[in-house]
């Protein structure tokens, strides 16, 4: 066995490796910091790359600029008439102010404001949809839909409210004849509240099963959403509750109408003959009662009983 003598580093290669030590530690944390401030910068830039394009959004809304109506609504509603058949107006210019057309003589008119989105509206349309649409192809009547959106806040950001009312615009501007058939397809299926409603794809579908003319054109409409700000100027005016043509000019006569103080403008707005509708959305007789006492209202003329031969 032999004896190995072990030569102890002398002082100062001790410091020398401990400064070699340090200088090593403090590299290793400098990239780690380097490093860390890499990662936060990426990360609070895709943070800000979110919120511009959310601003973004926002902005592209709140600010487009105004365009025309869609044709065969100049007064914020289409009027169907005889056979369901559509009125034919020319576009609201941009800035215009709609002038309230005057009611066919001898025929009840009936005006519906309307949110695709409101359930109260769905009630109405499904207890009394099939008798007005009767009243109306039998040319006893006439039906000018309204379309607003005041429930965009209740379809989980999608705008579903806005988007239904861009496409009803844009099925009545090419196809109007075909609105009554497309507004029916949207009630039997209404999106529940909470929820992001109707896709833009699903309104085309109901387009297409509508049978709507050209449906190229309204499928650009829906997707390019041509009339949004159409949509809001409608809606804008139809929050002010100065109906021409009826007994509400506020929503202090709102609030007379139903008897309450709290009562305040909301879907759906049903007039006839200028009359607000203040009864039940779910009883039949409450509406038919209301068409029955207004003068415009004709009935069907009972057949004359043919005499009996006698011998």
């Amino acid at each position: 066995m032999s004896n190995v003598t072990q030569v102890r580093p002398s002082k100062n290669e001790r410091r020398d490796v401990a400064r070699e030590k340090a200088r090593e530690a403090r590299l290793k944390q400098q990239r780690r910091e380097r490093r860390n401030r890499l990662f936060l910068q990426g990360g609070i830039g895709l943070v800000v790359l979110a919120i511009v394009a959310i601003v973004a959004v926002v902005l592209v809304n709140s600010v487009r600029p105004a365009g025309p109506g869609p044709k065969n609504m100049a007064d914020d509603g289409i009027r169907l008439t005889t056979g369901l058949a559509a009125e034919r107006t020319a576009a609201l210019a941009a800035g215009a102010t709609p002038q309230q057309r005057a009611a066919d003589a001898g025929k009840v008119a009936i005006r519906v404001y309307e949110d695709f989105g409101c359930p109260y509206c769905e009630q109405f349309e499904t207890t009394n949809g099939a008798y007005v649409k009767s009243l109306v192809t039998s040319g006893k009547a006439t039906l000018q839909v309204y379309p607003v959106a005041i429930l965009d806040n209740n379809f989980a950001g999608t705008q579903y409210s806005t988007r239904a009312a861009n496409a009803a615009a844009a099925v009545a501007n090419w196809s109007p004849d075909r609105f009554s058939a497309f507004h029916d397809l949207l009630y039997a299926n209404q999106p529940k509240e909470g929820g992001p409603g109707l896709s833009d794809d699903q309104l085309i579908g109901y387009a297409k099963q509508a049978g709507v003319q050209d449906l190229a054109a309204i499928t650009t409409a829906i997707k390019d959403h041509t009339y949004f700000s159409w949509v809001q100027s409608a809606t804008d005016r139809f929050l002010k509750a100065r109906f021409a043509g009826t007994n509400i000019h506020s929503e202090a006569d709102i609030q007379k109408a139903l008897g309450s103080t709290q009562a305040g403008i909301g879907t759906p707005m049903v007039f006839v003959d200028g009359k607000y509708f203040t009864g039940s959305l779910t009883d039949a007789n409450a509406f038919r009662t209301a068409v029955l006492k207004t003068d415009a209202y004709t009935p069907s003329a009972t057949p004359t009983p043919t005499p009996t031969a006698t011998r």
